[in-house]
């Protein structure tokens, strides 16, 4: 795992995660005398408050790279020109493709069961409730992803190496109970306060309770086929949500190679220059006018087009390393200091906003719609912009459904994850398939398992969904996904 020099820490998370469920947390210290009592197969208590910081830290890492970069071609916020991203913009995910993604998921998923198990003796209900609700947050983005995972025997490491496969259904149910207890356990503010090594709400026992809520409402949300009052009949025991900008559940990077943001680092740092932005996003806001153009896209660097903010056609490999061609991702999320988001309140709205719109509640329905593209247009700087923007009738209310998701889409190109999971549900916006694609114009509709699971954890898959087939199984649908 990389070494993250974050609010003037040093984090190193020491994981060492071979294979699937093969390797074993390794800890290291420096002694000066071997000591013969100790087993140097155990690994070494770390403290609570070092496994927090590096769990949401790493969790910014996944969510704000492996987890969007794959879905963000997907739904067409980028459409990358050569390497990897023109691959992935062509839809040739191959179980490599997504090792990483996998595999980082379920090292975070280790530090916090690692915290949920110290508690036990500790007591600590606010490390406790905070190390669930991001077991479950962690745990829906790789099943919204995948499909089926191991789940009830996955953080078992010291039992189960090769742990079988959950249906997503039953995740799902679990998932949702997991978040009630996360909740109820954080709001008895109880136990030692993580303070400063809490990096996304300073221990703030009331802001972690919306978050939980807020994430139980997405969870419920996404199950809007399989279980269409849901969500509704959670949002009418009014919860306490996050409502406000300066609530949004996010990762904060620095100014330093070492600690900035993940799209920063690999658009920039590494000096790849082979992704680009797809010019299905930016001819959508162009033709609305909207704001957020001037901080979404990287205007395009060199040559007659300099200036110029263009998005290349999905699936087109016309090189661009002398970036003259295409713009890239834009100062508001891809800056050495850009955040990461986890949950904002522009998304909890716009949730909210389909919610009332599917109850036939059009005066709460507009009200949340625009809630959400304020509070976006807010968190951007932009907010002197709403109203004229929220003005434009091919930006207000209009009472469909298409309206909603095409405005959620703009406004989560942060959250390509959740974009893929919105996309899948409702249809919205209306995508063409790329051009140049190897899966015969189907847009993909899951992730492929990964290459570690194929070779580590094979008997598992085969008696679980199956061995994936390349390209096919990017067309099977998640159980939530009618």
């Amino acid at each position: 795992m990389k070494k993250i020099k974050f609010f003037d820490q040093i984090i190193n998370t020491k994981n060492l995660f071979v294979g699937f469920f093969t390797g074993i947390l390794l800890l290291s210290s420096c002694t000066s005398e071997l000591d013969i009592n100790s087993d140097p197969n155990a690994p070494t208590a770390v403290p609570n408050s070092t496994l927090l910081t590096s769990s949401e830290v790493n969790l910014g890492y996944i969510i704000g790279g492996e987890a969007t970069r794959i879905p963000s071609n997907i739904v067409q916020y980028y459409a990358g020109h050569r390497g990897q991203p023109n691959e992935y913009a062509r839809y040739d995910i191959t179980p490599s493709s997504t090792d990483g993604l996998w595999t980082n998921m379920y090292n975070v998923l280790i530090d916090l069961k690692t915290i949920e198990n110290n508690t036990s003796a500790t007591n600590d209900k606010l490390y406790l409730g905070i190390s669930q609700l991001l077991q479950v947050y962690s745990f829906s983005v790789l099943t919204d992803a995948f499909g089926d995972i191991p789940y009830s025997d996955a953080l078992k490491l010291s039992s189960t190496l090769t742990p079988a496969y959950d249906k997503q259904e039953d995740i799902y149910n679990d998932l949702l109970r997991r978040v009630d207890l996360g909740i109820a356990n954080v709001i008895t503010n109880t136990g030692a306060n993580p303070g400063t090594a809490d990096v996304i709400y300073r221990g703030s026992a009331t802001k972690w309770a919306a978050f939980g809520n807020s994430l139980k409402l997405r969870l419920l949300n996404h199950l809007s086929l399989r279980r269409p009052t849901a969500a509704l009949n959670f949002l009418q025991t009014n919860p306490t949500l996050i409502n406000d900008t300066a609530n949004d559940a996010k990762l904060v990077f620095g100014i330093s190679a070492s600690n900035s943001n993940p799209i920063y680092q690999f658009d920039v740092l590494s000096g790849r220059k082979d992704n680009a932005v797809a010019n299905t996003l930016v001819n959508k806001m162009k033709s609305l006018s909207d704001p957020r153009i001037s901080v979404y896209f990287k205007p395009i660097v060199n040559g007659a087009l300099a200036g110029q903010i263009l998005g290349n056609i999905p699936g087109d490999d016309t090189d661009d390393s002398g970036e003259s061609l295409f713009s890239r991702t834009g100062s508001a999320y891809a800056s050495t200091d850009s955040p990461v988001i986890l949950i904002s309140a522009a998304e909890v709205n716009f949730i909210k906003a389909e919610i009332y719109f599917r109850a036939s509640d059009a005066t709460n329905a507009l009200l949340n719609y625009n809630n959400a593209i304020t509070q976006d247009l807010t968190s951007l700087g932009l907010a002197a912009s709403a109203t004229t923007y929220l003005g434009n009738p091919l930006v207000a209310y209009n009472n469909t459904l298409e309206r909603i998701m095409e405005q959620k889409w703009i406004t989560m190109y942060q959250g390509a994850y959740e974009s893929f999971v919105d996309w899948r549900r409702t249809g919205f916006p209306v995508l063409t398939p790329s051009v140049n694609n190897r899966t015969s114009n189907a847009i993909p509709v899951r992730l492929s398992y990964p290459q570690i699971e194929i070779n580590v954890n094979t008997a598992s898959l085969q008696a679980g969904p199956g061995i994936p087939l390349p390209y096919v199984s990017l067309s099977n649908k998640v159980w939530w996904d009618l």
